[in-house]
């Protein structure tokens, strides 16, 4: 098994074909006059080639999760190429060698990491090797002992620093081979069911194992999460379905790992051995460790608490709390509280401002939700979290709105989109459509896929004239959804040149949720998309060309 790097839909790879084809993807990255590089490969193995080949040649290496053509635009210049997955396998398979043998990478070599932020900004992270390297050897030092005859399995995407080092720097170290396609869904670990498996998770992975699913059949050596904080009753959904208590990670793009935990034993955070921690003014967290450029440390936005023990508490970050009448709210600290009544999934609380601020709440029901609001209307389901909540916080701090939601929009590392939970609030006569949650789904080579839950109200513009007895979202209205959306989402042109195929069986209604799968083929410029009804009923199908 040790000789197997990867597993794929089409087939393995095996450690020679490994070395041939990164000295294929160096070959041709030191020939070129490119001193950098731009990486994006859905596919790990590609990538994993593509990383370590450019390395090798001494270029510089930028990771991004965005592949747009306007964000790839924005950030290269004449010296800076793209490497797409399409581009690294046809450069390798037209390179023939009979051998190839490993080499290490100059640990000066420079990586450079595109990250959301906090804000959603795009942000550019300057990195070493040294620094994932010794990261790495630490993660090594940990762990390494889970991974013998193990295949590592990610749930996450491998260009934020969390995939990197665990879905392949770290399996590359242990000699352990990875998958080369993200998993999205449990089911899908049924495959591997003759594996021993390392899981490398998030928070929004493991929220949506549900109460009734059971794979402690499977062989899971461990489970490790990032990206977010897990809530206990996840955590401990996790142990009864896996078998595994998760081990989450606490870190940052900035930071690397941090500290650690498995909440059986305790909610706080025990400090990597190499880190050093600190506070300053505000209450904020700095950190030093080798995995850090800046000798004075970073400082987080994360408010901590130190124990007597040498662990620590997170109560939130700086920018979470916020100023509602002249009262500082923690909003993690009323998501606590939301979520303590049991029939919970997953909360966001935000702050809004009118004409003056208040909280407001987005929901995920548990199948203990569901089943106790099924027939409730919206003033009971609100009265009883209100009545919940007054026992725990003051009138002030409860949220004055709510909405009841199946998915959170996230970005490929399982955070939470706020912007999108602030826009779900918005006022109801300036939309045509509501947007209630956006996931991406894993998609083959080329193209990009979304689930969109939407709401078209009544008073929309949709609806006028179409038709006053029986009021029906036009087609028109449909394609101009889809348009917009893909543009918003995926990056699409938003001009339609023609529609290639259309067909619309069943009639969208006024103050109805429907569900809008699109894909997006980017070489073709061709956008597919399926409308269904809340009966999972087809409504309309289309192919869009667009430019």
């Amino acid at each position: 098994m040790n000789n197997i790097v990867c597993y794929s839909n089409e087939g393995t790879k095996t450690r020679d074909n490994f070395l041939k084809d990164i000295h294929a993807l160096h070959k041709f990255a030191a020939e070129n006059q490119h001193d950098s590089y731009i990486l994006h490969s859905e596919d790990l193995y590609w990538f994993a080639v593509a990383f370590i080949g450019v390395l090798r040649a001494k270029k510089i290496l930028a990771i991004t999760s965005n592949a747009s053509q306007g964000f790839i635009k924005e950030i290269c210049d004449e010296k800076t190429a793209f490497l797409s997955e399409e581009q690294i396998e046809k450069v390798c398979n037209s390179r023939s060698f009979t051998s190839a043998e490993w080499l290490p990478i100059d640990l000066q070599s420079d990586v450079i990491l595109w990250t959301s932020g906090t804000t959603g900004e795009p942000k550019k992270i300057h990195k070493k090797f040294e620094h994932l390297n010794a990261e790495c050897e630490e993660l090594a030092r940990l762990w390494g002992k889970h991974a013998e005859n193990c295949l590592f399995c990610e749930t996450v995407g491998h260009y934020h620093i969390y995939g990197l080092l665990f879905s392949f720097l770290l399996p590359l170290r242990l000699n352990a081979p990875f998958l080369a396609k993200r998993i999205d869904m449990p089911e899908t670990l049924e495959k591997f069911r003759d594996k021993n498996i390392i899981l490398v998770s998030s928070p929004a992975f493991l929220k949506r194992i549900s109460e009734s699913d059971n794979f402690s059949d499977l062989s899971i050596s461990i489970v490790f999460c990032a990206g977010g904080v897990l809530p206990f009753e996840s955590a401990k959904n996790t142990e009864r379905a896996f078998g595994q208590w998760p081990v989450e990670i606490y870190g940052s793009t900035e930071t690397g790992g941090i500290a650690h935990r498995v909440s059986k034993d305790g909610l706080e955070w025990q400090p990597f051995d190499v880190c050093s921690l600190s506070l300053v003014d505000n209450g904020c967290l700095c950190v030093k460790s080798p995995y850090i450029a800046e000798k004075n440390g970073f400082v987080t936005s994360d408010l901590v608490e130190f124990l007597d023990n040498g662990k620590f508490k997170l109560n939130g970050r700086a920018d979470s709390i916020v100023k509602i009448e002249e009262k500082r709210i923690s909003l993690p600290e009323v998501e606590k509280r939301i979520h303590s009544c049991g029939l919970v999934q997953d909360v966001c609380v935000v702050a809004l401002s009118s004409r003056r601020q208040y909280l407001a709440a987005a929901i995920i029901l548990n199948q203990k939700g569901e089943e106790k609001f099924s027939n409730a209307s919206a003033f009971q389901r609100k009265s009883f979290f209100r009545e919940y909540l007054s026992s725990f916080l003051e009138g002030v701090v409860i949220p004055k709105k709510w909405r009841y939601v199946k998915a959170f929009a996230q970005d490929n590392q399982g955070k939470i989109k706020r912007k999108e939970i602030e826009a779900l609030f918005l006022p109801q006569t300036k939309e045509n459509y509501r947007i209630l949650s956006v996931s991406f789904e894993n998609s083959e080579k080329g193209e990009r896929k979304i689930i969109v839950d939407l709401f078209f109200p009544k008073h929309s513009d949709f609806f006028d004239g179409h038709f006053p007895q029986f009021p029906l979202l036009p087609a028109v209205a449909q394609v101009d959804t889809v348009i917009k959306i893909s543009n918003k989402y995926l990056n699409t042109p938003m001009i339609l040149k023609k529609i290639l195929k259309a067909k619309f069986t069943s009639p969208i209604n006024p103050d109805t949720q429907t569900c809008l799968y699109i894909c997006y083929k980017e070489e073709e410029k061709i956008v597919n998309f399926e409308f269904y009804n809340k009966q999972n009923k087809k409504c309309s199908s289309g192919t869009l060309f667009c430019g």
